[in-house]
């Protein structure tokens, strides 16, 4: 059986048809394209957050440090062991010690400060120690004169220092002290060194 077909009848339903096929297929292909763009813009919010989260705790981090440790830094400045040191305290501190003590004499110097290296210490980053070497001479009474020093200086001066060395010789060897005051019977030398924390390049705020 033969069948006539007329193509003017078709060609437009058929060309509907093509179209519609083109809609869906791009239809489709821009919600994968929609898919991905969205799924790469979470992925970088959430990277962006993670770095932002990162980045918080690390801050908590410094600023619960500094809550524990700046009181103490405080501290620190307040007895002259961090900053400018203060050999004016130092010296007023040693005058005071030996009118108490009622010494017969005493003569100091003191050297300029000088940076302090010692490998008990370590290395302190940002900052320096600084080392004073200060001498003393002293005429005294008796020889508890100089201990009590030693202690009074611990207890009443601005600063940390220690002893390198100490001598006590007695004067006139085998004869009798003198009771009075007025002349030394021992003669002492001592040797200390007094410390300060310095930041370099102004750290803390201190001059350099």
């Amino acid at each position: 059986m033969r069948v006539n077909i007329d193509i003017r009848m078709v060609r437009t339903p058929a060309l509907i048809a093509l179209v519609a096929a083109g809609l869906c297929y791009g239809s489709l292909s821009g919600a994968g394209w929609f898919r991905e763009t969205e799924e790469k813009e979470w992925q970088r919010q959430e990277r962006v957050a993670r770095e932002m989260m990162l980045k918080y705790q690390a801050a908590a981090e410094d600023v619960q440090q500094i809550a524990v440790y700046y009181p103490r830094f405080k501290n620190y400045k307040a007895q002259g062991i961090v900053g400018v040191e203060d050999r004016v305290l130092w010296v007023e501190s040693l005058s005071r010690q030996a009118r108490a003590l009622q010494f017969v004499s005493l003569t100091y110097s003191m050297a300029p400060p000088a940076i302090f290296s010692s490998p008990r210490f370590g290395k302190l980053v940002g900052a320096d120690l600084f080392g004073s070497a200060m001498s003393v001479d002293m005429g005294l009474l008796h020889e508890e004169q100089l201990i009590n020093l030693i202690t009074g200086l611990q207890d009443d001066a601005k600063g940390v220092f220690s002893v390198d060395e100490c001598t006590l010789e007695r004067k006139g060897k085998g004869g009798r002290l003198d009771r009075g005051g007025e002349m030394a019977n021992f003669t002492g030398h001592c040797r200390l060194m007094w410390f300060t924390i310095k930041g370099r390049e102004g750290h803390w705020g201190e001059s350099s």
